[in-house]
């Protein structure tokens, strides 16, 4: 699966109230889980502490019970890889995401606990405080009273235009206009393809379908997200990039509404690994070598 997919979209749409599954089914974020992974996080200061530096007084609300309980409780995907997944040794979550919960819970001085979640029931377990936070690579789109608060963006869907080995780089949309593009049917591509270029746009079941016919000659271009055509030119396949990225998605944690002061705590840890690099290191690490985290 492809981050350029609108995996999560539908369901903040739809405002779903149901159960969520989890590591520990039916346990609150106060409830201890033996299944569920923690990750110490030592500091010279206690998180109430560093909560109050950042914000400039003491928290309230949802950040108040967490910095108070000195943990975090966080949704990821169980099958999302590289972003999220089990590992199939020690069955604890690995991943981008998984990654950057961690290096969250270091910079607010707080243990981190993970719980798998159903991602169409993200909203209503952040609803029913099944977690605190989903750290799932949620597109920043919906602004819905029923959609769950989103931070500033982490990292992006890069909407990467691919090419036959050799050919000449695109410069812009414009250079797509009678050419024919292939795309995968469930992703944020097709729609943008059609309403921003006068490509002729081929729909494909899979991202994976499109580039092989793609490598085949069968295509002009194939537009997906940057690491999936990555992976195909990994397994082999004479295609490379053409140009820059011309689309850009914004990915962020989804947290409960109306939790200001918990939203600006974990907006402060993403500018903190924004500015120092570590957003970019995580993502290098999980994505062959790729920075997600700027756009270009």
């Amino acid at each position: 699966m492809s981050v350029g997919k609108t995996r999560f979209r539908a369901a903040l749409l739809l405002g779903v109230v149901m159960a969520v599954t989890a590591f520990a089914a039916g346990c609150g974020p106060s409830a201890s889980s033996p299944s569920a992974s923690s990750v110490s996080s030592a500091s010279p200061e206690s998180a109430s502490e560093r909560a109050q530096a950042i914000l400039g007084r003491a928290p309230t609300g949802l950040a108040k019970t967490i910095v108070d309980r000195g943990d975090v409780v966080v949704a990821v995907d169980a099958d999302y890889a590289p972003q999220s997944a089990l590992d199939s040794n020690t069955g604890k979550p690995v991943g981008f995401d998984v990654d950057v919960a961690e290096q969250v819970g270091r910079i607010l001085g707080l243990s981190v606990r993970f719980r798998t979640a159903v991602v169409e029931l993200i909203p209503a377990g952040l609803k029913a405080d099944d977690y605190d936070v989903a750290i799932d690579s949620i597109p920043a789109t919906d602004s819905s009273e029923k959609a769950p608060d989103l931070t500033d963006p982490y990292y992006y869907t890069q909407g990467q235009i691919f090419a036959p080995t050799g050919g000449v780089p695109i410069t812009s949309a414009t250079d797509l206009a009678g050419k024919t593009v292939g795309v995968g049917s469930d992703t944020v591509f097709y729609p943008w393809l059609k309403g921003n270029t006068e490509a002729v746009v081929k729909m494909y079941v899979t991202d994976a379908e499109a580039l092989e016919d793609l490598a085949d000659g069968k295509l002009d271009f194939v537009m997906t997200a940057s690491q999936t055509g990555q992976q195909a030119i990994k397994s082999g396949q004479p295609i490379e990039p053409s140009g820059n990225p011309l689309f850009y998605e914004d990915l962020a944690f989804a947290v409960k509404g109306r939790e200001a002061d918990w939203l600006a705590l974990l907006d402060h840890s993403i500018r903190q690994m924004h500015q120092d690099g570590t957003l970019t290191a995580m993502s290098k690490k999980w994505f062959d070598g790729l920075d997600l985290t700027v756009k270009r």
